[in-house]
């Protein structure tokens, strides 16, 4: 098998027994099928063990491609052919192994070649898709024809499916050419009422995200259930077992009469607590019998069940051995098969009850989005629009929708009318509203904070930007790091363990036994004082099913999966899409070198104007006139030297007071603007021309100026400090017309790239942790000189083409050094361009910052929403804490197992004359899972930090 390292899914295409197996093996038929990708809910799941299980029993398969299995979502996801393997036999294949599964989502994959293509149309509404629709009023099977053949004639429409026991139709459709809207219209005007369908209502066109959240709280159900009826079962076996046999005195006339004995051998105890562990063993524990049986028989191997199982039984049938054979004198300890399955129903439902909560960034996402809109219909005859409230399942591409005051934007879309401010917490973090216009983008689940505006809708349900970012999350939060790949392995093997652990401790104590070196304290331990001691055998095989109990798999397999999942919502949260999930914190927690672009990260991307010059003899005199004409000309350029010169005037000086006229002018490419103006005779006295009314005004290139023969007035020292600073030197010249006099630059601006008012304070943090920082630009060596002066970076480099910056990552990566030392550096690269992406995929971490490119934000396995730089130290702090508790979470649970085991085998007897018995063995085994479950949710106390 191979292991994809992104996300962690086993591939089986070139799976064989043999390790030498080549490509050429592979069926090349088969792959000329399209693959098909199976999504299904899959709950009985304690452990890694069974996730280990599953996805080796269903890989070895004819027909599967691959296969993911989430413990924390409850969910497999499964590419296979189905011409091999269909979706009933997935099913049957995972109930076989005593799980329950349903089907949550089907899909034909595109080949892969087509992949981007198939994107794109999806994005467009050009790639058909299904929808699910309730279809009132039909009664047999020509209501069914008639519907089915309604439904293919429809424009758009590509194939349906209609199913008279479920009162659904499901339709494959193109959005562009018809919406779900029309296809409801088209069969409620034939007489048959129709309602689309949203993911929640199908269980085939049910959102996987949705669906996992349903099921998780299902699941969350049927533990307490099992848990409150086992209680059914505990508290009389409790009253009996504990309070009246050892707690109220024999002259007790309740104790008396339970200890009267019947039938001359056995008393009323000893019958009432066989008669509810009986019921218990074959009511409740037929759960665990079938889910050990299925482990066992069905998918070869051992889980949690088969540890429950095998302890439950052997303290059932040790008990009835025990009495019948000494005739109601033995040893009986019935309660602590019904104790154990009641402390295991509990521990289940309350890690069902942390597992809900650990989701809870998914389900938040989810709710953001609204289940109404309020759709547009132009009015036709008085020119009154007309409003109608339908299911943002409903809404199609170009839907004109109207959104109050209060409202949450139902779609991605574009503001066609009103200006208002829009709550974007839900993808930056930050809580400020952000103002919103008229051509202005906003995003669906987003808060419309102040006045109605009306929007157009481009985007719509799985191709909008919140169901990318719900897919994102949930994929980053069901992704492993390399850790978890290790406790797999342990957890596979675990089970097979601890049976030949308790079979070896029970023999030993067998021998120790029969040898006489079992002291009597240790047989009477825990018994009623005039209650004879019990014997060895009995004793050997308590001290085993302790062992069997106690030891516990499963907070092996959540020690990472639910840090994670808290983490990655964390970061949702905070403005932060890890995309790369586990892999992605577990790199970032062991950064070294962090590498920054320049341009559009550690700066904003926007030239500004860092300094001027004007002669300041004739300032006075000239400079309003100038300042007027200069914004004039520059206005009518779109370079944005143009617009960043307009803006630093408009800004500093009065220019608007003095009215500006153009005789003429153009754009000259590669030099800049240039105007004829009429020239006052005050300016021309000022330059010292006479009988100068007309000129040439230029603004552009400083070496345009010296070809056109102008005298430069900036002082050599001037440009000199400019040009060592990095600046680009723009140049503002008049050239007489008509004369043979000598044109003056009069005016000269230095613009750059304005550095983010955080950058220098994320680079001071980055030094403080210990992190290597450095800058790699494509921009010369003057500039990224200057910016890295400005922040404090001792390492540059410059001129770098976007192949060399991921060739420059990988020499970082192979220098191997860093705080920790390593062989091999641990290096992130934060970008936002398309010449960043090859460096961000070479990185260790790539990150994006959200103000950058698609390619770029593709890219990269970290995306930061929020508009600063702040965030990246909020993504290393966050990582570097989730990976501490991961491997907190880890230590725990192997140091649980690895210390309780042996103390559940009597190790301590010699020492305490104390040992574990299995009631308080079982009720350790659950600490163990809850422990860790506490471990990872108390990671929602974290907060982001504050920097100046």
């Amino acid at each position: 098998m191979s292991l994809k390292s992104d996300k962690q899914t086993i591939d089986f295409r070139y799976s064989s027994s043999s390790s030498t197996a080549a490509p050429d093996s592979v069926d090349h038929h088969a792959e000329t099928q399209p693959e098909t990708e199976t999504v299904l809910s899959v709950t009985g799941m304690t452990c890694a063990s069974c996730v280990n299980s599953i996805e080796g029993h269903i890989g070895s398969f004819d027909g599967a491609v691959s296969i993911s299995v989430d413990l924390m979502t409850a969910q497999a996801t499964v590419r296979h052919y189905t011409h091999a393997l269909p979706v009933a036999d997935l099913c049957t294949a995972i109930e076989d192994m005593g799980y329950d599964a349903a089907v949550l989502s089907t899909k034909t994959l595109a080949p892969v070649s087509d992949a981007t293509k198939a994107d794109a149309k999806a994005i467009l509404g050009e790639s058909a898709v299904e929808s699910w629709f309730n279809v009132e009023g039909m009664t047999c099977g020509s209501c069914v024809a008639t519907i089915t053949s309604l439904l293919n004639d429809l424009p758009g429409v590509e194939a349906a499916d209609v199913q008279l026991l479920t009162a659904q139709a499901m339709v494959k459709h193109i959005p562009r050419e018809i919406g779900v809207r029309e296809i409801a219209d088209a069969l409620t005007d034939a007489g048959y009422p129709a309602t689309p369908l949203d993911g929640a209502d199908s269980s085939s066109a049910a959102d996987p995200s949705t669906m996992a959240l349903r099921n998780l709280e299902k699941h969350r159900r049927q533990a307490m259930l099992r848990f409150l009826w086992s209680l059914v079962f505990a508290i009389p076996m409790l009253i009996i077992s504990m309070i009246i046999d050892m707690a109220l005195p024999s002259s007790n006339p309740v104790a008396k009469a339970f200890h009267r004995k019947v039938f001359q051998k056995y008393s009323v105890s000893v019958i009432c607590t066989f008669f509810i562990a009986t019921a218990t063993q074959f009511t409740l524990g037929l759960f665990f019998y079938k889910h050990a049986y299925k482990s066992l028989v069905r998918a070869k191997t051992a889980n949690m069940d088969v540890l429950i199982a095998l302890g439950t039984t052997a303290a059932y049938a040790g008990s009835i051995i025990s009495v019948v054979l000494q005739q109601g004198a033995g040893e009986q300890f019935f309660e602590t098969a019904v104790f154990l399955m009641t402390f295991v129903f509990l521990g289940r439902w309350l890690e069902a009850i942390a597992k809900g909560r650990t989701v809870g960034a998914v389900e938040a996402l989810v709710k953001m989005q609204p289940d109404d809109a309020l759709l547009v219909k132009p009015g036709a005859k008085d020119g009154a629009d007309d409003f109608a409230t339908i299911s943002s399942r409903q809404i199609q591409l170009g839907d004109l929708l109207q959104v109050n005051n209060g409202m949450r934007v139902p779609c991605d879309g574009v503001i066609v009318r009103g200006n208002t401010e829009i709550d974007e917490s839900l993808l930056t973090g930050e809580s400020l509203p952000v103002a919103k216009g008229e051509g202005s983008a906003v995003t669906g689940g987003t808060l419309n904070l102040s006045q109605s505006v009306r929007m157009r809708a481009t985007a719509i349900n799985e191709s909008s930007t919140l169901a990318r970012i719900v897919k994102l999350v949930r994929d980053a939060q069901s992704s492993k790091p390399q850790i978890q790949e290790v406790a797999d392995r342990v957890a596979n093997r675990f089970v097979p363990l601890v049976v030949l652990a308790s079979v070896l401790v029970f023999f030993v104590w067998l021998i120790i036994g029969a040898t006489g070196n079992i002291k009597a304290d240790w047989l009477a331990m825990g018994h009623m004082d005039d209650a004879p001691p019990m014997k060895y055998p009995i004793f050997a095989l308590l001290n085993a099913i302790s062992v069997l109990v106690i030891a516990c798999p499963c907070a092996l397999g959540l020690a990472a999966p639910t840090a994670i999942m808290v983490g990655t919502g964390l970061a949702a949260r905070m403005g932060i899409l890890v995309k790369g999930g586990g892999a992605t914190m577990e790199a970032a927690s062991k950064i070294d070198i962090v590498a920054f672009d320049k341009t559009g990260t550690l700066t904003i991307g926007k030239p500004a104007v860092s300094d001027h010059f004007i002669e300041q003899s004739r300032a006075e005199v000239i400079s309003g006139w100038l300042y007027a004409h200069i914004v004039e000309i520059e206005s009518l350029s779109s370079h944005p030297l143009a617009a960043a010169i307009c803006a630093y005037i408009r800004e500093h000086t009065q220019s608007d007071s003095v009215r500006a006229q153009l005789l003429e002018h153009q754009e000259l490419p590669g030099r800049g603007m240039q105007a004829t103006v009429e020239l006052p005779a005050e300016i021309a006295h000022a330059l010292g021309w006479t009988g100068v009314t007309t000129a040439h005004l230029l603004v552009g290139k400083e070496a345009w100026a010296k070809e056109e023969g102008c005298l430069m007035d900036v002082p050599m020292g001037t440009r000199a400090q400019w040009a060592s600073s990095g600046y680009t030197s723009v140049a503002v010249a008049l050239v007489p017309v008509g004369r043979s006099m000598r044109g003056k630059v009069v005016a000269a601006f230095a613009l750059s790239d304005q550095v983010r008012p955080e950058s220098r304070e994320v680079v001071r943090q980055l030094k403080r942790r210990g992190i290597e920082v450095w800058m790699i630009s494509g921009d010369q060596q003057a500039a990224a000189n200057a910016i890295a002066a400005q922040l404090g970076i001792d390492h540059v480099m410059a001129g770098v083409l976007p192949d060399q910056k991921s060739e420059t990552i990988r020499t970082l990566q192979r220098r191997g050094k860093g705080p920790q030392k390593r062989p091999f550096a641990k290096v992130a690269m934060v970008g936002d361009g398309i010449n960043d992406a090859p460096a961000l995929a070479q990185a260790d971490v790539g990150i994006a910052v959200g103000s950058g490119t698609a390619a770029a934000m593709e890219t990269a396995p970290a995306l930061l929403m929020r508009p600063t730089l702040l965030s990246l130290l909020t993504l290393l702090d966050l990582s570097r804490i989730v990976f501490r508790r991961v491997k907190l979470n880890f230590v725990w649970a192997s140091m649980y197992n690895i210390v309780c085991i042996p103390i559940a085998a009597g190790i301590l007897y010699p020492a305490i004359n104390r040992g574990l018995p299995p009631v308080i063995a079982g009720l350790l085994m659950i600490a163990s899972s809850l422990t860790v479950m506490m471990s990872s949710l108390s990671l929602k106390l974290f907060r982001e930090p504050k920097y100046n």
